[in-house]
Formats: structure tokens, sequence, C-alpha cells
């Protein structure tokens, strides 16, 4: 009699915001996500926007992302303003090292709540995440 394979146990649940990063700078996109990965995040790490649209559709739904603006395929606004579809919208932050041009005069009307300027100051980031989670948490019906 053959014997039954055993039961894989359930993926682990977390409980880790979900972080999605993208950026086509592979040695900072490695670096920048260890790091938010050591400070509490699951971090999805993607090198082009066709990825992160794929990530943002697939769920878990990321929380937080985090997108360079120049990308090799589309722009960063393109992701930020495709995870506006989301329920619930994520907290989009738009990183790049460009002086920011007068179509951004309101991030908003792209989706972005946040932008932060290249050379990425980490103390900002995670100050700024951190106000956001501590935010989302207090906006959640009590339960």
């Amino acid at each position: 009699m053959a014997e039954a394979a055993p039961a894989s146990p359930p993926p682990p649940t977390t409980s880790r915001p979900r972080l999605l990063l993208v950026d086509d700078n592979a040695p900072g996109r490695r670096a920048l996500a260890k790091m938010l990965e050591a400070k509490g995040y699951a971090v999805t790490a993607v090198a082009d926007g066709v990825s992160a649209l794929q990530a943002i559709r697939s769920a878990p739904y990321p929380q937080f992302i985090l997108t360079d603006l120049l990308l090799p395929d589309i722009d960063g606004r393109e992701v930020a303003r495709s995870a506006q579809e989301l329920d619930p919208k994520p907290y989009v932050a738009l990183i790049t090292g460009w002086t920011i041009e007068a179509d951004m005069q309101d991030p908003q009307q792209w989706g972005v709540d946040h932008i932060f300027l290249k050379p990425l100051r980490i103390d900002e980031l995670l100050a700024k995440l951190s106000e956001v989670q501590r935010s989302i948490g207090e906006s959640k019906p009590a339960g």
C-alpha cells in the first residue's frame, strides 16, 4: 500500500506591511529592498513597469508602492495611476532624481501621495512610511 504524501502546511500569513518597490537600478533596488525587509516590510521588488503592473494586479495587493519615475518601459506615474484602481488604494510614492516638472505640481492627479528626491534619504522614507502606517491603523474600524 502506498503511503500518502503529507499535506503541505498552509502558507504562513504575514502581518508585515506589503510594499512594492519598482526601480530599474538593480544594486539600488536590492539594497533598498533588503533595508525595508529588515525594517519589517514584506517587499516585492521589480525592475520595470510591466512587472509592476502585474504585481499590482496580483493578490495580496501592496499597501505601499515606491516607484522610480523613469522606468525602461513605462513612466512611474503610469504605475501610480494603475494602483489607484485597487481597493483599498495603496500609498504611492514616486522616487526621482529629476527636478519635478510643471505636470507634477499636483502629484495627486497621477495618484502619487508623496515624492522622494534622489539621493533618497532613508530616514525620511522610513518616517513617512511609519506615519502612513499609523494613519492606516487608526482608520481601521475596531473589531
